[in-house]
């Protein structure tokens, strides 16, 4: 039968009217048990229960999937290795920039005028910066595990090198490396020849020990007076034991090499001295005037010979 020619139309039916609603008043015996029949057969349905619905994330959850939600941050993973940003708010005392550690090297400007030097743990830079200006350094490396504050070391320098008159000394002598100064293996050490004057260590010592333990620390020492040219000179800032305490709870690697440590700050000088690194001497440089008592750290020069 061809459809779209059909013309043929179906009888007309009349539509049905709606029933009325039932009233509530409505007694008889037939609705009566209607009602009960009707309410039996729910009362089968209403034993096995549906689920109650679940969120998506449940549904995830349940099928094995992870949600799609983001592990709690934990900030203190970020600063294992004392990498804070803003560490030098807590060091500097004045509106202007001016780490008082300033003060004592400047007791012995000579250290560093026209010379060649190295800044392990260079955090943000601003420190080294000043150095190199302030006492006319020939050259300064600052190194740092960050590499985020590396390269915000790097956008300031290099911020002072587009304003700076070219040909001047500062800020060109300047520059900011990524790196660990501890190494993977103890005989990269065969390899190390000497090319500082000068290589500063200042407040840097804890976080080596806390992260490399003892033998980490031993050699980065060894490593440091390899680096040194003949009368070459280490500055040392380290902390003191009492500090490590309340950062062992950073990580469980952490906690554990905290608990391995033997070497103590105290018995560094010795260390130093001792044939197994080699420095001839150490004298007290002087201890920065800080409000605060954490930040009153002794700083040792060991000269090599």
């Amino acid at each position: 039968m061809d459809v779209e020619n059909n013309n043929t139309q179906p009888p007309a039916i009349a539509p049905e009217k709606c029933p009325e609603k039932r009233k509530a008043t409505d007694t008889s015996d037939d609705k009566i048990v209607e009602i009960k029949r009707l309410k039996e057969d729910r009362s089968d349905v209403d034993s096995d229960p549906r689920p109650p619905p679940q969120s998506p994330k449940m549904r995830l959850q349940l099928e094995g999937k992870p949600p799609n939600n983001k592990p709690k941050h934990n900030k203190d993973l970020h600063f294992l290795y004392g990498n804070y940003k803003h560490y030098y708010g807590k060091r500097i005392l004045d509106k202007d920039f001016h780490d008082i550690r300033l003060d004592v090297l400047a007791t012995q400007p000579q250290l560093f005028r026209d010379k060649q030097l190295l800044d392990i743990g260079c955090n943000s830079g601003h420190l080294s910066i000043e150095i190199a200006k302030k006492f006319n350094a020939k050259s300064l490396v600052g190194l740092d595990i960050d590499r985020g504050l590396v390269k915000d070391a790097q956008t300031t320098i290099s911020s002072l090198k587009r304003l700076a008159t070219p040909g001047s000394r500062f800020p060109y002598n300047v520059k900011f490396v990524h790196g660990n100064y501890v190494l993977d293996d103890d005989v990269l050490l065969e390899i190390e020849r000497p090319q500082f004057d000068v290589i500063l260590c200042l407040s840097v010592t804890k976080w080596i020990h806390l992260n490399f333990c003892d033998a980490g620390l031993k050699q980065a020492f060894r490593r440091m007076f390899l680096q040194l040219r003949p009368g070459g000179k280490l500055i040392l800032e380290p902390q003191s034991f009492d500090g490590y305490k309340r950062r062992k709870k950073l990580s469980e690697s952490i906690r554990e090499n905290y608990n391995s440590i033997v070497f103590r700050p105290e018995q560094f000088p010795e260390y130093l001295l001792s044939p197994e690194v080699g420095f001839a001497s150490m004298e007290l440089m002087g201890i920065p005037e800080h409000c605060k008592t954490g930040f009153k750290r002794p700083i040792q020069i060991f000269t090599k010979v």
